[in-house]
């Protein structure tokens, strides 16, 4: 595919059980292989009253990497 790699892709998902989470977390990642064999990125699971805390670790990874 040509183009620019200048796309993002930001989810949050609240509401599941904890089997729900890890299955849409591996499934994510399947994906993300599949189609961004080379792209970079981060994925947290945890609690919905934590969203805020995994969403800033997840950008102060991502600027480590220079992302």
């Amino acid at each position: 595919m040509a183009g620019k790699r200048n796309q993002a892709v930001v989810a949050v998902i609240s509401d599941l059980t904890s089997v729900q989470a890890a299955q849409i977390t591996k499934e994510i990642m399947v994906a993300k292989s599949k189609h961004a064999i080379h792209a970079r990125g981060t994925i947290a699971a945890g609690k919905k009253e934590d969203v805020g805390l995994l969403i800033q670790k997840g950008r102060k990874q991502l600027a480590k990497k220079g992302v």
